[in-house]
């Protein structure tokens, strides 16, 4: 793994305890990973998605589940945050829910389809038994999707209705993608040669457009996956492709920066080699902590201007425009991106009634991949 990532789980293991949480806010439509690291004083929420060679594209057919409304289920309006307590879904600030037919919900990402919920017997982030899914619509309805993964981190584009992952046949790397909405795979790509990659069961993917950005130990690999074209690419590290929205963060002892993966621009430049910045899902924003922990910026990507928000940023997650919530005694507190004004809601957010510890809270926009 990266070395950043080695450092994020070593923060994890010295993190501090924190009350049990809430939950709150809305669904809609549709990052490396980030383990959150326990800190809380007065939240009681933290984490709740040149080109060589050739290959070949191909369609495969899947079981199709039927959906099925779970009560109390409601319209979502598209905006502001969703979250998770246990195996139930928040949205629309609390006022409904859907509940997750398996034991723990692992993270959730947007699609343009709607909530994809990544679920097992346990909320261990990439690990601990086989990881299922769930598409979340817009009106609440809950679609079991027939794909199974093992431990492997997936990635998703928030304009898009695909799922994109690996899996390893007879010691090849496959890539696959996956319709949620139809519940079919349109593509297989069979990646040829011998490589290596981190400690997951198959290589942690990224997905942008087209392409799919798969992380090996010595360079970052693409799939067109609608012509099955492979390439690589010097854009993005190699190790774990911190995607998002088409924007990647890259880093070198000075600098951290975020780059445009289709050019290779660099939209975003930070002075601070030891800065950890993250992307909200769809790449526009950006967030980086203080050295002490007691706030952080977040960048508008495009146009470099920050405002400053109390606590840390993994104590926050992202609302599908693009705005921050995090949940304070029992209520979900959103903060404007454009302005740091926060607004508290009125809807008390329950726990799940049997003693809900931290790790039982997903916030949506943040992923939780190791």
């Amino acid at each position: 793994m990266t070395e950043r990532l080695s450092a994020l789980l070593h923060d994890e293991a010295a993190a501090l305890e924190i009350p049990p949480p809430t939950a709150g806010s809305v669904l809609a439509r549709g990052r490396t990973m980030r383990r959150r690291r326990r800190a809380g004083v007065a939240v009681a929420a933290l984490a709740a998605l040149a080109v060589v060679g050739s290959g070949t594209a191909v369609a495969v057919n899947a079981g199709h589940h039927d959906g099925r409304a779970v009560e109390p289920a409601g319209p979502s309006t598209g905006h502001g945050a969703v979250f998770s307590v246990g195996s139930t879904v928040f949205y629309d600030g609390g006022t409904h829910h859907t509940a997750i037919d398996d034991k723990a919900i692992k993270s959730m990402y947007f699609t343009s389809a709607g909530l994809l919920v990544r679920h097992g017997n346990n909320n261990a982030s990439d690990g601990g038994g086989p990881q299922r899914f769930s598409l979340v619509t817009p009106d609440g309805t809950e679609k079991p999707l027939s794909v199974v993964t093992e431990e492997v981190v997936p990635g998703v584009d928030p304009d898009q209705p695909y799922l994109a992952y690996t899996t390893v046949v007879d010691g090849t790397v496959h890539v696959v993608v996956h319709d949620v909405t139809t519940d079919q795979d349109v593509a297989d790509v069979a990646l040829p040669g011998d490589f290596s990659w981190g400690g997951w069961s198959g290589p942690p993917v990224a997905l942008s457009g087209d392409t799919v950005y798969v992380g090996t130990d010595d360079v970052t690999r693409t799939v067109d996956w609608r012509t099955g074209e492979i390439g690589t690419t010097d854009r993005v590290p190699p190790g774990y492709p911190d995607i998002q929205g088409g924007r990647a963060v890259t880093s070198t002892r000075t600098d951290v920066s975020v780059v445009d993966v289709a050019t290779g621009r660099t939209l975003l430049d930070l002075k601070r080699g030891d800065a950890y910045l993250s992307l909200s899902p769809d790449g526009r924003f950006a967030t980086t902590d203080s050295p002490d922990g007691r706030s952080f910026d977040v960048y508008d990507v495009d146009s470099g201007s920050h405002v400053t928000l109390d606590g840390a940023s993994y104590d926050y997650g992202w609302t599908p425009d693009g705005d921050l919530f995090t949940i304070k005694g029992h209520h979900v507190v959103t903060c404007s991106t454009a302005t740091a004004e926060c607004s508290t809601g009125t809807e008390t957010i329950p726990s799940d009634g049997g003693g809900t510890s931290p790790e039982d809270v997903r916030f949506a926009g943040r992923t939780y991949e190791s």
